[in-house]
């Protein structure tokens, strides 16, 4: 049994077929390259009218996908012609939940949703990301991660329990709540594989349940400060990426002075009117001037920093300054929102455990300071990682990578569909000259990638994404998906 939601005013479902004017909308995601043809899109108000939508499109012989935020990177949702889309958005509801003290979030609720009640209402928040259009189904699926999990750790180190909806062996759809607490050890499991096991690949979750989830930060220092690409030359820009690499190598401990300070790197390309390198710094903690202290370390010996000029990457710049500026955690949580407008786009990651190898940064110096794309954003963000998130083991949750000290992202936009290969392309080739035609394979130094960011062109995307803990999500696949009912290009395999 499910514990109905608290609201009185439960959104009554809807179907909505290609004649309906939200169908258009309906059926595109972020990701401007992906637009689909389903039959029609099911919104749901609650967990019962979920179970029957997939019970409908089940007796219907549909294949079913579905969405919370919009913002997967490839085509998992909207790749469904003739089936059926199920929309979450109608569910955002966050609230403590009386039955059990945990702090419950509805399955389509985007992360701003997410913070503001837990911080405003209960003085409470998560661990998770800075772009918070982002749904929360699959930012927690995945692990989820963001400017406080250095100090906090992941957003699944807080995930207690959830309700899914799945489907049995007969073919039946049921909904199920788990939890850490659960006697029998299938239900464990499936807990345990919604901590970081991907989105999409056991059922559809409707609501996640937080227990004893960190305080809300009163004020946090912030500063972004930049490098014009007109003052770097290959050696100066080796050093910048050096110095970053491993200042972070060896200041990633779980309890360390520094695990408070949350870093993002904005490669960008050298390419518009002002070109930029930008680098924003985020502290939470008792201690003052760690920003500028850090600030300080980066910007010795490299060509003077300035405020930057422009947004650049996600999250966005903040406001034009050399020097941290201290402001309440919520509105700096705000400021930092870079989800930016629907766009083209590409996406690839990757894992660092210690310092970049020089050839990395050499590939990185060709990719970017060519202005190869003049129509186009391009990118590699280097976020900071380690601190409490590596103080779990790679097994305790299914995110495996718990000793890495820097997170990559590989980013390029656009908006002409005729740029579609050329970015494709670079980002690809970029890809490739980093870590081969294997991918960044777990080695020491590099440690795989991430599924929040999921990347159709992988090899072996199994042990990219899972490493050792594929097997047991095979596993929990085999147990409550038995007929693959939850499926997409990079779903959780059934066992052999």
């Amino acid at each position: 049994m499910h514990v109905p939601s608290p609201r009185a005013d439960v959104f009554l479902g809807d179907f909505v077929y290609p004649d309906d004017s939200r169908y258009p909308t309906l059926v595109r995601g972020f990701n401007l390259r992906w637009v689909g043809e389903p039959s029609y899109v099911a919104l749901c108000g609650d967990t019962d009218q979920v179970v029957k939508a997939v019970q409908k499109a089940l007796d219907e012989g549909h294949r079913i996908t579905f969405r919370g935020g919009g913002h997967c990177y490839e085509n998992f949702v909207c790749e469904n012609r003739g089936g059926v889309i199920i929309d979450l958005s109608p569910m955002g509801d966050v609230y403590l939940d009386p039955q059990n003290g945990w702090y419950c979030v509805e399955g389509g609720a985007t992360l701003w949703n997410v913070y503001t009640h837990l911080e405003r209402e209960y003085g409470v928040t998560i661990p998770a990301g800075s772009c918070y259009s982002v749904g929360a189904g699959g930012h927690v699926t995945a692990g989820g991660y963001g400017l406080l999990s250095r100090l906090h750790g992941l957003t699944v180190d807080y995930l207690h329990a959830v309700e899914l909806v799945y489907v049995d062996g007969s073919g039946k759809a049921a909904a199920i709540q788990v939890s850490l607490d659960s006697p029998d050890p299938d239900e464990r499991a499936l807990l345990w594989a919604h901590q970081g096991g991907g989105g999409g690949n056991f059922g559809i979750v409707t609501r996640f349940w937080f227990k004893d989830p960190p305080p809300a930060p009163e004020y946090a220092e912030l500063a972004t400060v930049a490098w014009n690409w007109s003052d770097l030359d290959e050696d100066t820009f080796t050093k910048l990426v050096l110095v970053y690499g491993d200042w972070l190598a060896q200041n990633s401990g779980v309890d360390g002075p520094y695990s408070g300070l949350f870093t993002l790197l904005h490669l960008n390309q050298n390419v518009g009117p002002t070109p930029q390198i930008t680098l924003t710094a985020q502290y939470v903690g008792p201690a003052t001037g760690r920003v500028d202290e850090f600030l300080a370390t980066m910007a010795d010996g490299l060509p003077a920093i300035s405020a930057p000029l422009r947004a650049s990457g996600h999250p966005h710049a903040v406001a034009p300054s050399t020097s941290a500026e201290v402001l309440p955690w919520l509105l700096v949580t705000q400021t930092l929102n870079g989800s930016g407008p629907n766009r083209r786009g590409k996406y690839k990651s990757s894992y660092m455990i210690k310092e970049f190898p020089q050839s990395h940064v050499t590939a990185m110096w060709e990719a970017l300071s060519s202005g190869a794309l003049p129509q186009s954003q391009s990118l590699l963000q280097i976020d900071s990682y380690g601190g409490r998130v590596n103080a779990v083991g790679p097994g305790e949750t299914a995110v495996a990578q718990r000793s890495s000290t820097m997170k990559l992202q590989f980013q390029t936009y656009w908006n002409d569909p005729a740029n579609d290969d050329e970015n494709l392309a670079w980002i690809g080739d970029f890809y490739t000259s980093m870590y081969g035609q294997a991918g960044p394979r777990p080695d020491g130094t590099v440690d795989g990638c991430y599924v929040g960011y999921p990347d159709v062109d992988l090899p072996d995307w199994q042990w990219l994404y899972y490493k050792d803990n594929y097997p047991a999500l095979q596993r929990v696949k085999a147990r409550w998906d038995p007929g693959n009912v939850f499926n997409h290009a990079q779903s959780i395999e059934l066992p052999d």
